[in-house]
């Protein structure tokens, strides 16, 4: 095993060194039960570069002197001057403490480079503002486990990889200044996930999970507006479709992802108008698995297209890729 954990980690960052490009994988991993004494771990590296934005941003940062008024909520191409890129860098690793349980940790690494207009009400002007950051982001724990896992079981399919349950937490232990510069959130978030991975037939399957996260207050910190702010809860999905092919070497997959995200409430309750957000995006990948299964060590390259966004700052594509192992 040492063997083929060396084989696939260094293809892995070969590949990662060329392109660089990625998605963080979701916070409790894929739909795979870890087993009892089992170690899993998972990586992916992700560059975003911002090509559209909330045109409630550019109204915010240039008032009277904005081409979009405060009622035109829609996306529109960066201002000039203005970039945001960041790039995520994600390490996952599980434990199967027993057959059907298992523990994991989280941790993002983010770098952003962001450059653009705010208004500032002490100047009474538009000011320009740079932020140039990295590091550690907000570490999800979670727990995992194997509810239900027959084989044939419901509607006749394949369960064997199950149906899944998992719980995440995030404590707010970020710095400050990691908060105060967008790389963390500084509130304490629950997340409920629940995961399935059934065969339609040997090669044929389906990889798909459902979550809702509550996200808390944000911690106080002098000097930062959202301070008390709470975050609007988020709820997301996943609905991928699957094939294997020569002798399970190589799979194709490809579905819808997306999350959406209720209105944020400044301290006194006030809703922060227009606040509420989301994001829906058309995934491809492909996957060699060169053991003939995926968690005996595997690379993914795909690609990930959003199609409808509402966010402060958003990529038109994102190139992806991870690698996994079990143990």
């Amino acid at each position: 095993m040492n063997k083929h954990f060396l084989t696939i980690m260094a293809a892995g960052m070969i590949i990662l060194s060329a392109t660089g490009n990625a998605f963080a994988e979701e916070t409790v991993g894929c739909p795979h039960n870890v087993g009892k004494g089992k170690v899993k771990i998972r990586s992916k590296v992700a560059f975003v570069q911002a090509q559209e934005c909330y045109s409630d941003e550019v109204w915010k940062a240039l008032h009277d002197h904005s081409p979009y008024s405060i009622d035109d909520d829609k996306m529109v191409d960066l201002p000039e001057e203005w970039h945001q890129s960041v790039t995520q860098i994600a390490l996952g690793v599980e434990y199967g403490i027993v057959d059907k349980l298992s523990l994991g940790v989280f941790f993002p690494y983010v770098i952003k480079d962001l450059r653009r207009q705010v208004w500032s009400p002490a100047a009474k002007k538009t000011v320009w503002k740079e932020i140039e950051d990295d590091g550690l982001a907000d570490i999800w724990l979670s727990a995992k486990y194997l509810v239900y896992s027959e084989s044939p079981g419901l509607l006749g399919l394949d369960w064997e990889d199950g149906l899944l349950l998992a719980l995440g937490y995030k404590p707010s232990i970020s710095s400050d200044e990691k908060v105060k510069s967008g790389i963390a959130s500084g509130g304490q978030d629950f997340k409920l996930v629940l995961l399935s991975h059934p065969h339609f037939t040997e090669a044929l399957f389906l990889c798909s999970d459902a979550w809702y996260q509550f996200r808390g207050e944000v911690k106080d910190i002098d000097g930062f507006a959202k301070s008390g702010w709470d975050l609007g809860d988020k709820f997301g999905y996943r609905a991928f479709m699957g094939c294997e092919f020569s002798n399970h070497r190589f799979v194709v997959i490809g579905g819808p992802q997306g999350w959406l995200a209720g209105g944020n409430q400044e301290r006194d309750g006030s809703e922060i108008e227009d606040s509420s957000t989301y994001s829906h995006s058309i995934v491809a990948k492909f996957r060699w698995q060169p053991y003939g299964d995926e968690d005996a060590g595997s690379i993914d390259i795909g690609v990930r297209m959003p199609y409808a966004n509402k966010t402060a700052f958003a990529p038109v594509v994102v190139p992806t890729i991870g690698c996994r192992i079990k143990f």
